[in-house]
Parts: C-alpha cells; sequence; structure tokens
C-alpha cells in the first residue's frame, strides 16, 4: 500500500508554488523564444492562481532573448557579451510576459537575483519581504539572476538552483522544474515516476550529462536541488515544459514526469 505522500495530491491543499521554466523549454529549435510555450504557461499560473495559489516563477530566457536582437560584438569578452545580451533580453522577457500576464488581468513583477542576495543577511530579508508582499495582492513574481551584474564569483549554478533557494525562502509547498524532458529518465529510457530515500542513490546513477545545450545546467543539478529540497519537506517536480497542460496536470494530482516525494 502507497504511503500518503507517495500519493499525488491536488495542489489545492498547497498554498505556494514555484515553477522554473529553462532556456530549452521556452525556446524554439532555433533559439527564439517560443511565444506559444510561453503562452501556455502564463495561463496555466493564472489557472494555479484562480484555485487560491501563490505562484512565484523562475524564469530563463533573457540571455537567449538578447542574442536574437544583438549582433556578435567583435572584441568584448564572453562575460560582458552576455551582459549584454542579458541587459537587452530582459527588457524584452518581460514585455513579453507582462502582456501575456496583462490578457488574463494579471500583473507581474521582475524581481533579479545575485548569489550575494542570498549571502547577506539584509539583502536575503528584503528580497523576502518583497516577494511576501507581492503574493498577496495578486501579483505573479517573475525572478531571473542578474546577469548584468553577474560575474563568476556572483553566478547561480544556473536558475534550478536559483529556484531552489526561492522555494526553500519562501517556504513553498511545491516547486515545479519545467525543461526539455519528461523527468528523469532511466536506463531505458522511461520516466522514473517517484524519487524517494529508498530509490534516490539507484536513480542519480541513471544520470550521465552535466549541462544542457542551451543553459549552464542539467538534469544532474535538477536532481541535486530537487533532493535537497524534498528532505526539507518540499514536493519537487521536474516536467516536460512543452507538454500540454503540464503545470495544469500537476495541479490535479495527475502522474507528471518525476516527483520528489518530501521526507
Amino acid at each position: 500500500m502507497d504511503s500518503p505522500d507517495s500519493i499525488p495530491a491536488p495542489f489545492t491543499m498547497y498554498k505556494r508554488t514555484v515553477v522554473k521554466i529553462g532556456t530549452g523549454a521556452l525556446s524554439t529549435p532555433s533559439g527564439e523564444l517560443d511565444i506559444h510555450v510561453l503562452g501556455e504557461i502564463v495561463s496555466q499560473i493564472v489557472l494555479l492562481r484562480e484555485k487560491g495559489m501563490e505562484v512565484v516563477l523562475v524564469t530563463s530566457g533573457a540571455v537567449g532573448a538578447g542574442k536574437s536582437m544583438l549582433s556578435k560584438r567583435e572584441g568584448t569578452t564572453a562575460v560582458i557579451e552576455k551582459q549584454l545580451y542579458a541587459a537587452v533580453g530582459q527588457v524584452k522577457l518581460m514585455n513579453i510576459y507582462s502582456e501575456l500576464f496583462e490578457k488574463h488581468g494579471y500583473m507581474c513583477a521582475q524581481v533579479l537575483a545575485t548569489k550575494e542576495d542570498f549571502r547577506d543577511e539584509v539583502h536575503y530579508q528584503n528580497m523576502k519581504n518583497c516577494l511576501n508582499a507581492l503574493l498577496p495582492d495578486g501579483i505573479v513574481p517573475i525572478v531571473n539572476e542578474n546577469d548584468v551584474v553577474a560575474t563568476t564569483e556572483l553566478m547561480f549554478t544556473d536558475n534550478d538552483e536559483l529556484a531552489g533557494l526561492i522555494a526553500e525562502q519562501l517556504e513553498a509547498d511545491v516547486l515545479i522544474v519545467l525543461t526539455t524532458t519528461n523527468g528523469v529518465l532511466d536506463a531505458d529510457g522511461n520516466t522514473v515516476s517517484e524519487v524517494s530515500t529508498e530509490n534516490a542513490a539507484q536513480v542519480l546513477g541513471y544520470i550521465n550529462e552535466e549541462a544542457s545545450a542551451t543553459g549552464r545546467g542539467g538534469m544532474r543539478t535538477k536532481f541535486n536541488v530537487a533532493k535537497g529540497l524534498s528532505e526539507k519537506g518540499i514536493r519537487v517536480y521536474i516536467a516536460d515544459g512543452k507538454a500540454k497542460n503540464v503545470l495544469a496536470d500537476i495541479s490535479e494530482g495527475r502522474a507528471c514526469g518525476t516527483c520528489f516525494l518530501p521526507r
């Protein structure tokens, strides 16, 4: 018999959800922003909001958006080039999100962060206070790494790490990581439906790659973030961001992607 924690639960029992979408999930094969996917994700976040849940969105895509708008700059370092892409692309990305949420009668707010914001107690508390103030008013906070000022020592491993820190900071009930695969795949290419303390080591052995083609992270980082949060009582899902109704399916308790069971 399944334990209560192993049974997928409708999100009506949860109050606060963090959704993270990666670069691959929100991009077309050519690297452009996939407006259709963004529109679907926004519509589903609105659905969660209308069910009474508070939702924070952690998004990638600013650098990719900037690359589609600027030509490669000769004579600039890789760090400066990335800063240029991020500075221009962040505006485009947020404009798209703002227009999509506005169609549903919702507002969104931009929150940019670096690792320093989680190391400094004052920064940490100010950020937490801001997010907590935004959520009850029906505003959807959209969090991204501040690539414009982040240098190597201030960079997150990727936005999976950032999403995990936000989920822990806000004491979220659930983190949903949307990527390009339907969760963690086993040796035969099938989705591992659940990860618990009993099978975590075995599932980790299925993961070989270190980084994705479009972002800095990979499934190993996602696994480590998810496992760490599950040990702190936060349920985590890793699922296909391009799958139809993925957030709605998870919110209704239907099996979807890989679920890391909270301890």
